[in-house]
């Protein structure tokens, strides 16, 4: 009997020793989707009581304030947090590895790089200002310090400040290959494979499950992407600016708020914009609603309204997790991006008054063809009979809308500025379906 209970308790032993290894890829750009995905990694990793979490890293950097977030998560962690760099680790990959208690190097890999750079207009990169380096370069300097790594070697991988005698000279930046990161102490190992990985880590026979992200974060690295989130920004603010000078709520209007939902959403999901950005961006469409068509020509509704949606945009891209630094390159990026959208809904919409103005739209009660004119019809191929004729606007012109002269109603084009639902219009040109009209005091 003795010996059964000693057989179970070495079966339980046994079983509850089992090694666990999370293993998490971390490849490509470093984003913000990116960062939800690797905390939930190292939450699921504390939940489930894993013995490691292991990076496999391969990563050329990307945005800083996605990187901070990662570092924050794996240096708050108890758990042994382990980085392969299988390549290479440049910029923000940099300090995401140096944030790991423990980082090994394949053979032929690199690690840092970590200068922070933006793009100019013309096309190629340059180092942003000296006031974000210098925080870029404490992050990764007191990262190294935390986990008993040189300082100075890691701040010079962002920019050198002094000599580094045999790494570095001053003023330069310094990447590591896997044998000057074991030189300097910045690596545990050079390793070839993941047996080699999990030896070296004094692991016998692991278990190992592989963190894979799931569908909705996947969604959101596509959504957060600077082009796609370009996209929707440009759409949703040229979307509610048609709207908004067309009588009625049509596709413009539903396109536009949608594709502001969706941007708003994806930002919000990864912690760049809360229900402040989303109540000022509906205070601007408000503002622009009252202006177009309650107050026209005030300006000061108008331009209120402007201000607030803009300033929900920019807010909208500004992380609080790194310092607010006009200079910062994701922040320059965010407002590049802005800028853009700014200058395609003024073109979009100078393009929809042009095409308005050409091809104004035709209601029911302007026929494509002939009928008796006794009959209350009129023919769209000759309206020249209105020409000098006054009438009444039965909608708001802004600069479209409708008009009625006699007992007939037209799609009409203001020549000037809004002309107000009610008031006296006269017909000063025809030219084939087009109807130009301006107000009229008698």
């Amino acid at each position: 009997m003795r010996w059964l209970v000693l057989f179970f308790v070495l079966v339980s032993n046994s079983l509850s020793a089992q090694e666990k290894i999370l293993w998490v890829p971390l490849q490509g750009t470093v984003e913000l989707g990116l960062s939800p995905y690797i905390t939930r990694a190292v939450k699921y990793a504390e939940d489930n009581q894993f013995d490691a979490i292991v990076l496999d890293v391969e990563t050329f950097g990307g945005r800083v304030d996605a990187a901070v977030v990662i570092r924050d998560a794996l240096l708050n962690t108890k758990l042994l947090t382990v980085a392969w760099v299988n390549k290479r680790a440049i910029s923000a990959g940099a300090l995401i590895s140096l944030a790991c208690k423990k980082v090994f190097f394949s053979p032929g890999s690199t690690m840092g790089a970590a200068t922070p750079i933006q793009m100019n207009p013309q096309g190629g990169a340059q180092p942003v200002e000296n006031k974000f380096v210098s925080y870029f370069r404490a992050e990764l300097g007191a990262t190294a310090e935390r986990n008993g790594r040189d300082r100075k070697v890691a701040e010079a991988m962002v920019k050198a400040t002094e000599e580094i005698k045999g790494l570095v000279a001053k003023d330069d930046v310094l990447t590591l290959t896997d044998v000057t990161a074991k030189t300097v102490g910045f690596s545990d190992g050079t390793i070839s494979s993941k047996d080699e990985l999990f030896k070296a880590l004094g692991f016998k026979e692991p278990t190992i499950e592989e963190f894979k992200i799931n569908w909705a974060e996947r969604i959101v690295r596509f959504l957060t992407d600077p082009t796609v989130s370009g996209a929707l920004m440009t759409i949703g603010v040229l979307g509610v600016f048609i709207e908004l000078q067309a009588p009625g709520f049509g596709l413009p209007g539903i396109v536009g708020i949608t594709c502001f939902a969706i941007y708003f959403s994806a930002k919000f999901l990864v912690h760049l914009a809360g229900w402040e950005e989303v109540l000022l961006l509906i205070l601007g469409i408000i503002l622009l609603a009252v202006e177009f068509l309650f107050l026209p020509g005030t300006l000061i509704a108008g331009v209120l309204g402007a201000a607030c949606m803009i300033a929900a945009l920019v807010m909208a891209g500004i992380s609080p997790k790194i310092p607010l630094d006009w200079s910062a390159p994701e922040i320059q990026n965010h407002l590049m991006g802005v800028g853009i959208a700014m200058v395609a809904m003024i073109f979009g919409l100078l393009l929809a008054a042009y095409f308005m103005v050409k091809n104004p739209r035709k209601t029911a009660l302007v026929m494509s063809e002939s009928l008796d004119r006794d009959k209350g019809f009129v023919s769209a191929s000759d309206l020249s009979f209105l020409r000098d004729k006054v009438g009444t606007a039965l909608t708001d012109l802004h600069p479209s809308g409708k008009c009625q002269f006699d007992q007939s109603s037209f799609e009409v084009i203001s020549s000037g500025s809004f002309v107000k639902k009610d008031a006296h219009v006269r017909v000063v040109s025809v030219e084939g379906s087009k109807i130009v009209v301006e107000e009229f005091r008698k």
